[in-house]
C-alpha cells in the first residue's frame, strides 16, 4: 500500500435541484449517540469518499426515525456539534441588543473548511451580521430557551437548508417555530442571486469558464 504517484483532476458542473424532496422547507436532523463522522488526527478536515462510508449506518437510523439527516457530534465528548450530514453547520443567536449573531463550530482539524461555509461567513459580514466561530453544544441547541434562534446546514450541492428540529435519545427538540428563519433565508436568497448574476459579485467568487 502506498500513496498514488499520479492523479487524475476532474470537474464535473451540472444544474441541481433541491437536495431534498421536500423542496426548501426546514428538516429534521438525528444526533445518533453512539456514532462519530471524524477524530482527530483523521480525515474529517478533508472530502474524501471514505468520510461518506462511515456515515451510512447512523444515516440509516436517522431515516428510520423519520429524519432527513445526522447530526454529528465531536468524538471525544459527545457533546459538541460539529457537522451535519457532509455539510457545515450554522445556528443564529441574539446580542444583548437583540441583533442576530450568526455562529459556526471553528475549524479544528474535524471539520471540513467548506467553500459555501466560508462564503456565507463573507456574506454574513458584508450584510451586517457578525460572525463567532466558536464551540455549540448539543444542550445549548436543543434547551429550548429562546437564545437558539434559528439553525441551517450549508454545502456545495445543498446550499443553504434550514433545520426545524433536532432529534435525540431524550426526545425531538423544536428549533424556534420550526421553520426557516428569517436570516437562513435572507443568506440563502443572497448567495443564490450571486451565484445566479442576478446580483453583483462583490467577493471575486465567480469566474469565467471557456470550453474548448
Amino acid at each position: 500500500m502506498r500513496p498514488s504517484w499520479e492523479y487524475l483532476f476532474a470537474v464535473i458542473a451540472s444544474p441541481v435541484d433541491y437536495f431534498f424532496a421536500d423542496g426548501y422547507q426546514a428538516i429534521d436532523v438525528w444526533c445518533a449517540p453512539d456514532h462519530i463522522r471524524a477524530a482527530p488526527g483523521g480525515t474529517g478536515a478533508a472530502k474524501c469518499a471514505g468520510n461518506y462510508a462511515g456515515s451510512l449506518a447512523a444515516n440509516a437510523e436517522a431515516l428510520a426515525r423519520g429524519c432527513h439527516e445526522v447530526l454529528w457530534l465531536d468524538a471525544r465528548e459527545h457533546r459538541w456539534v460539529e457537522e451535519l450530514g457532509a455539510m457545515n453547520f450554522f445556528c443564529v443567536t441574539r446580542d444583548r441588543t437583540g441583533g442576530p449573531v450568526l455562529a459556526t463550530p471553528r475549524l479544528s482539524g474535524t471539520i471540513l473548511a467548506g467553500n459555501t461555509r466560508g462564503s456565507l461567513i463573507e456574506l454574513a459580514s458584508a450584510l451586517g451580521i457578525p460572525t463567532v466561530q466558536r464551540p455549540i453544544s448539543l444542550e445549548e441547541l436543543t434547551a429550548g430557551d429562546g437564545r437558539v434562534t434559528e439553525a441551517f446546514t450549508c454545502g456545495t450541492a445543498a446550499s443553504v437548508v434550514p433545520i426545524g428540529a433536532v432529534t435525540t435519545d431524550s426526545g425531538r427538540s423544536v428549533i424556534a417555530d420550526g421553520r426557516p428563519g428569517e436570516v437562513t433565508t435572507r443568506l440563502r436568497d443572497e448567495l443564490a442571486a450571486i451565484q445566479y448574476g442576478d446580483r453583483a459579485d462583490r467577493f471575486g467568487w465567480m469566474h469565467t469558464v471557456s470550453v474548448p
